[in-house]
């Protein structure tokens, strides 16, 4: 039971930084002042890799594994799985207010430019939460201690490891949003 409340506190904290992320989405969207807009925008992005970075919690089932017996396996089971469903969603839905945005903002309907940026876009969040997960830097880093974000920063670039895993989050953060951004969304407006 100890775990299961531990975990509980560390996955809440990390899906409360995540909703930071879809809450700001959110009024980037809907506000009309570009002051605004832009001061969301900026809080949104620097939280965005919040979103998807509770993925990365799965790694601690392995380490809780051995803590308890079997009916709380099938439990931990399920806590994972309820917040990285949680994280997912938090995730495309943050990413979707920036491309109906980007939708909005673009007149003439170019939807190959939206996909672009989409696309640059979850490699920069893969990025972060490489930056988050192994150099431990946090969000809020970057208005306290961006000298520390420029540094660990230039540590993932200069490590091949690190910036190949950098990559491929980035790489499997747009399947997931490219895969289920319709369905989500469909799903949500029916509801």
């Amino acid at each position: 039971m100890e775990v299961f409340l531990y975990n509980f506190n560390f996955l809440l904290f990390n899906l409360s930084l995540a909703f930071i992320a879809l809450l700001f989405g959110y009024l980037m969207l809907r506000v009309k002042s570009n002051v605004f807009k832009t001061l969301y925008g900026f809080i949104w992005f620097i939280f965005l890799p919040n979103t998807i970075y509770i993925l990365t919690d799965f790694s601690h089932l392995y380490e809780d594994w051995s803590k308890v017996d079997l009916i709380f396996k099938l439990v931990l089971i399920t806590q994972y799985a309820i917040f990285a469903i949680l994280g997912a969603l938090t995730f495309i839905y943050a990413v979707y207010f920036f491309e109906r945005l980007l939708e909005r903002k673009n007149k003439k309907g170019r939807k190959p430019t939206a996909f672009l940026i989409i696309l640059i876009l979850n490699f920069i969040v893969g990025f972060g939460v490489i930056l988050g997960g192994v150099q431990r830097t946090n969000s809020w880093d970057v208005l306290v201690n961006p000298v520390r974000v420029i540094n660990d920063s230039f540590g993932i670039l200069n490590s091949p490891y690190l910036l190949k895993l950098s990559i491929l989050s980035g790489v499997l953060f747009n399947t997931i949003y490219f895969y289920f951004v319709k369905p989500v969304t469909k799903w949500g407006k029916k509801k």
